[in-house]
């Protein structure tokens, strides 16, 4: 119902603008052709200028975000040694049942 709606209300208004752009008077149809030529020819500025500048603030922010992180994780208790343990390159099959070993040394530490 609403597309419906939409369709109509819209179908109105494309009615409604078109006669309007039809009663303009042609100093003001000139103006608006020369416009749309203006608008469609490529710009000669360097558009690309700022894409150098883009890039070095994107890295800034992205080394920004992992010192922070870093920083944050060394504050938190066994987050170190989670990274350490990844970054070792040591076996994951260790890795995927950390639960059971964190329980063997639970129970291994209360003998």
């Amino acid at each position: 119902m609403s597309s419906d709606n939409d369709k109509e209300f819209v179908a109105r208004v494309r009615q409604q603008l078109d006669r309007h752009a039809e009663q303009l008077d042609e100093a003001t149809m000139t103006r608006l052709r020369a416009a749309r030529r203006q608008a469609l020819v490529p710009s000669t500025r360097g558009t690309f200028r700022w894409l150098p500048v883009s890039g070095v603030a994107a890295a800034a922010a992205a080394l920004l975000a992992v010192l922070v992180w870093q920083q944050r994780a060394g504050d938190l208790p066994g987050v170190q040694e989670d990274l350490d343990i990844l970054a070792g390159g040591e076996e994951l099959e260790l890795i995927e049942e950390l639960e059971f070993y964190d329980w063997l040394e639970q129970t291994q530490s209360r003998s």
